[in-house]
C-alpha cells in the first residue's frame, strides 16, 4: 500500500523529475509536442522579426534574452539557467519581440505553444507548478531594478556578479560558473552601467583579490 501511495503521489505532483517526467508518468502523449534541441555557444534560438515562439525549458547550459534598442543594438535583460522556462505565451500584444542567444553549449526542451498553454489551463497540477516559476522570474527582474535604484554603479556590478556565482553544467558536460559566461557588455546591460565601468570594476576586484591572497600567504 505504501509503495502504491508513493507511485500515485509521484504521478500527481511535479517534483525533481520536472514537467517532462510528469507528462510521461501521466501517459500524456508528447510525440510531436516536445522536442530536445542542442545548440552551440552563441547560437540564436529565436529573434526578430519572430514574435511567436515555443516554450523552452533549459536542460543544461544558459541563455540570455533581450530586445533590440531603437538604434538596433542588442540589449539583454535576463539570464536563464537550467530548470527555467521561457518563451512567448502570446499574451503581450503584437509589438512584443525579443531575442534569445546561448551563453554556452546549451540543451533546451521545446514545448509546442498550444500544447503548453492547454496544459497550464486544463491541468491543475501543471498550473500550480508553473505559476510560481513566473513569480520567480518576476522577482529576479524586481531584484535587478532594486539594485539599480538602491546602489551605486560599482556596487550593483559587484552584487550581480556575486548573485550569478552559481555552478551549472553545460550541454558539453562542463561544470562552469554562470557569472563567468557573461561578457562585460552583458553585465553593463543588466546593471544599467557601461562596458568600460564593468571592465574597470572587475579588474579592480581581481587586483584586490590578488593583494588579499598575497597577504594571506605572507
Amino acid at each position: 500500500m505504501q509503495i502504491f501511495a508513493a507511485q500515485h503521489s509521484s504521478m500527481n505532483n511535479i517534483g525533481e523529475g520536472g514537467l517532462f517526467q510528469y507528462l510521461c508518468n501521466k501517459g500524456i502523449p508528447v510525440k510531436g509536442k516536445v522536442t530536445n534541441v542542442l545548440l552551440k555557444k552563441g547560437a540564436q534560438l529565436y529573434g526578430p522579426p519572430q514574435r511567436f515562439t515555443n516554450i523552452y525549458e533549459i536542460i543544461s547550459g544558459a541563455v540570455k534574452v533581450g530586445r533590440l534598442s531603437p538604434k538596433g543594438e542588442e540589449r539583454i535583460y535576463e539570464i536563464l539557467a537550467p530548470g527555467e522556462f521561457f518563451g512567448n505565451l502570446a499574451v503581450l500584444g503584437d509589438d512584443f519581440c525579443e531575442f534569445c542567444k546561448t551563453m554556452s553549449a546549451t540543451e533546451v526542451r521545446s514545448y509546442d505553444l498550444p500544447f503548453f498553454k492547454h496544459l497550464i489551463t486544463h491541468d491543475p497540477v501543471v498550473a500550480a507548478w508553473f505559476y510560481p516559476k513566473i513569480v520567480y522570474r518576476w522577482n529576479k527582474t524586481e531584484t535587478l531594478l532594486a539594485y539599480i535604484r538602491s546602489f551605486e554603479p560599482r556596487e550593483r556590478i559587484q552584487l550581480l556578479y556575486t548573485d550569478l556565482r552559481k555552478q551549472i553544467f553545460t550541454a558539453d558536460n562542463r561544470l562552469v560558473y554562470l557569472n563567468k559566461l557573461l561578457s562585460y557588455t552583458d553585465m553593463a546591460d543588466l546593471t544599467a552601467t557601461t562596458r568600460q565601468l564593468v571592465a574597470d570594476t572587475m579588474k579592480t576586484a581581481d587586483k584586490n583579490m590578488m593583494i588579499s591572497s598575497a597577504g594571506m600567504i605572507g
